[in-house]
């Protein structure tokens, strides 16, 4: 007897069988459950990459049993939450483990695990951020819990070993000062403006991150210590009970910034500044620069000691100090309202000496539009947050060029009176208005003034001399700042109006999936494109900045007098 052809039955998950040609339905993932519920029941499903999560779970729960609500899947240390996406989306391939544990009340395991890893590939990187999770995650299944510190506004939790012993700092998003679960009563929306000018709560651990990734690509030249991104589970965070997730999660699932401890002396507000070498104390003030930072005050650089051998006859010990960057979450801003107080080391002596060789070099090879790059793949920044970042790194390796001091660069950069504007601000202000009125700055000139004069706009165009730059008004709404006649091509119009058409978004995600970052759901606000035409701008401007301060610098000639002898003397 004659059969017919044997149909291949597929489940109907939205895909018709009868194409089983579709690339998806050929993809089928064989998937190994190492079941840590009910122990020695480990099993094995049969799925297809195109499936969701739910389906995923849906399955687990036919086979062991067991209710939705009283276990957590992880694949490499993460758990798979987000239901809507698919097994590809989360990297799963065929023959993968993936690892179920418990999440019922009572049976609840704590953890913590890596969302998404932005360390360097280096083995010992890698190796000190995974025993500090291992040592924590011990530490919680002896019952040590973590610890809110008696100090700041936030939500900052120590983290420590089976031995009491500090490991992590941990600073949740929602916990910021005037985000919806704030500790200490400073409760808000999310997004809602916060301590600093120009910083947004729920926006300080993006910044503890990126200030990380500054450093990593430069070398751990500031010692800024391992940061990461992690999800921790404990019922020793706070958490409104308004805010809570699912009806099943009765401990709160944390997302923030997991920063290593690093064993210290003190801070260096318990020693004098004159102790700490001038090298040290300076990679702290480029780091500041580089990264804008809004609150570097005492308590956040931290000093270790270390002994000097004695020489012969010598009877008292003396000490190399090292010093240690910490607590970065007012950096990024997107304003330059900075004061030179809000700065400790704007003071100190080693900042009037000049750059050394080494630290010229190491300047020279910062790369602002690497760097920026990297933190836009990596980290959640508002474009103009990013764009003020390059502004400092800009003015730092023009002042580094131009033997300026790190104290002559502040002084540029910040703000002596609260209520005037640095000479930086008014820079910035000058570009942005040259640049909505398309006045044009040649690209890539060395000589600004003899360049820009032999091009063919008027000799007046730009003429901003340093003298009077701290003078300039602000134009009229619609009132063009020079008179110029500006001459184009066919292409440059055309680039221009694309320009103009173009509009930006920001990738800034203000709510996060699978946590309670769903708090508030806000629009995505409109970003401002700021291209090489606008930097082309500031460059100009923060040059004749550094030469203006450059003139201040250098003495004046020493004036002669005639030398007169009285008569009595004759």
């Amino acid at each position: 007897m004659n059969k017919g052809p044997v149909k291949r039955k597929f489940e109907s998950f939205g895909f018709s069988s009868s194409n089983p040609y579709d690339q998806r339905v050929q993809k089928e993932l064989v998937l190994h459950i190492q079941n840590q519920v009910q122990i020695g029941n480990d099993f094995t499903l049969k799925l297809y990459s195109w499936m969701k999560i739910s389906i995923l779970k849906q399955k687990i729960h036919k086979a062991t049993k067991l209710d939705l609500g009283d276990f957590r899947v992880l694949y490499k240390n993460q758990e798979l939450q987000l239901n809507n996406q698919d097994l590809e989306d989360y990297g799963i391939k065929n023959h993968v483990s993936l690892k179920l544990v418990a999440r019922k009340q009572g049976q609840q395991t704590y953890f913590i695990n890596s969302l998404h890893n932005i360390l360097e590939e280096s083995r010992s990187t890698q190796e000190q951020f995974q025993n500090a999770k291992w040592a924590v995650e011990g530490a919680f299944m002896k019952g040590i819990t973590p610890k809110l510190t008696d100090f700041g506004t936030q939500g900052t939790y120590i983290l420590e070993n089976q031995n009491h012993k500090p490991v992590a700092i941990f600073k949740p998003y929602d916990e910021e000062a005037f985000a919806p679960n704030n500790p200490r009563g400073m409760r808000g929306k999310m997004n809602s403006p916060g301590l600093r000018q120009g910083i947004l709560s729920g926006e300080g651990v993006d910044r503890e991150v990126a200030a990380y990734l500054i450093d990593q690509s430069s070398g751990h030249y500031h010692n800024v210590p391992i940061t990461n991104y992690v999800q921790i589970c404990h019922p020793t965070f706070h958490e409104a009970e308004e805010y809570k997730q699912f009806q099943h999660e009765k401990i709160p699932i944390k997302e923030g910034s997991f920063q290593l401890y690093i064993p210290h002396d003190d801070n260096v507000g318990n020693y004098g500044s004159g102790l700490y070498p001038s090298m040290e104390a300076k990679k702290i003030a480029i780091l500041d620069i580089r990264i804008l930072n809004c609150d570097r005050n005492e308590e956040n650089i931290l000093v270790r000691k270390k002994k000097v051998p004695q020489a012969n006859g010598q009877t008292r010990q003396s000490f190399d100090y090292f010093l240690i960057p910490i607590d970065h979450g007012y950096s990024f801003p997107d304003s330059f309202k900075i004061c030179r107080d809000e700065v400790v080391w704007y003071h100190w002596n080693q900042m009037t000496q000049p750059f050394t060789q080494e630290e010229k070099l190491f300047i020279e090879r910062i790369d602002p539009d690497k760097d920026i790059q990297m933190i836009k793949e990596k980290v959640q920044l508002r474009e103009i947050c990013l764009r003020n970042a390059k502004i400092a790194t800009i003015l730092l390796k023009m002042g580094a060029a131009a033997d300026l001091t790190i104290h002559d660069i502040a002084e540029i950069l910040y703000r002596e009176d609260p209520d005037q504007l640095s000479p930086i601000e008014k820079a910035v202000q000058t570009a942005v208005d040259n640049y909505n009125n398309n006045v044009r700055v040649p690209k890539g000139f060395s000589n600004f003034k003899e360049k820009l004069l032999s091009n063919n706009l008027i000799q007046k165009s730009l003429e901003f001399e340093s003298s009077n730059l701290n003078n300039l008004d602000k134009p009229q709404i619609n009132q063009p700042l020079l008179k110029l006649q500006i001459i184009r091509d066919e292409e440059e119009n055309k680039d221009t109006n694309e320009r103009e058409n173009k509009t930006q978004y920001s990738d800034k995600k203000l709510t996060r999936a699978g946590s309670q970052q769903n708090i508030k759901s806000i629009k995505k606000p409109i970003e401002k494109e700021w291209n090489e035409e606008f930097y082309a701008h500031i460059s100009y401007l923060l040059q004749q900045l550094v030469e203006h301060k450059q003139s201040e610098r250098v003495p004046s000639p020493r004036k002669y007098r005639p030398r007169y002898i009285s008569e009595e003397v004759k």
